[in-house]
């Protein structure tokens, strides 16, 4: 029992969170669009699913970054255009993101200039 319990113990304090990344100075649309990634990321099987988790959990993340800020938000920081090619760059080479969801991205912060 008491080893089952340590398990799951450890099991447990290794899982990754998206609880502080915040998303309320996204725009809404991107936001959803990461959170669903990060659904769709966490559904695949894996041998390692903590490792899998902090995976989705980092990209989430570095989604989230490269989401346009919300137009009604004046004082969230701005984070440059060079910054969100280099997250989805870094997104794509770690395999979270495939290539057409690079491209379309890719090409959305480009229009954004």
């Amino acid at each position: 029992m008491s080893r089952t319990l340590l398990i799951l113990t450890m099991l447990l304090t290794g899982c990754a969170s998206v609880a502080d990344i915040d998303t309320s100075k996204a725009e809404p649309d991107c936001a959803h669009s990461c959170a669903a990634n990060y659904s769709e990321c966490l559904s695949k099987f894996t041998l390692f699913p903590i490792q899998a988790q902090h995976q989705c959990t980092d990209a989430m993340q570095l989604c989230v970054k490269a989401c346009p800020t919300r137009a009604d938000s004046a004082t969230a920081p701005v984070v440059s255009p060079a910054q969100r090619l280099a997250n989805l760059d870094d997104l794509y080479k770690r395999g979270l993101i495939t290539k057409d969801e690079y491209d379309a991205k890719h090409a959305e912060i480009l229009k954004g200039l």
